[in-house]
């Protein structure tokens, strides 16, 4: 990414993403990983967002049970892309966000 292009998905994710430790079990064995979200109910900024970052999982639209709301679409990455970009934006990021991903690394 161009570092506007890095700039603009860092205001992205400061204003609407998610940075979470996740953690999956199986068996006996609990898995921690680290995942991004992103939800939005802009279409155009989603396809353009997913584009720009080149990885993970753009799903969507998702309807909600309340006829007035309108749809969201929902990106998701996980592992391995997602602690590469955490690393990537960690340094324009605000206090708030930052301690996030500093929680998920």
């Amino acid at each position: 990414m161009t570092p506007q292009e890095l700039g603009w998905v860092a205001g992205i994710l400061e204003g609407e993403g998610c940075f979470t430790p996740s953690r999956q079990r199986s068996g006996d064995k609990t898995y921690v990983y680290a995942r991004i979200q992103l939800n939005m109910t802009d279409e155009d900024v989603m396809i353009r967002f997913h584009e720009t970052v080149g990885i993970g999982r753009l799903s969507g639209p998702h309807y909600y049970k309340n006829p007035n709301w309108k749809p969201r679409w929902t990106w998701r990455v996980s592992n391995g892309d997602a602690k590469d970009l955490m690393r990537e934006i960690r340094p324009l990021m605000g206090a708030r966000r930052g301690g996030a991903i500093d929680a998920s690394l």
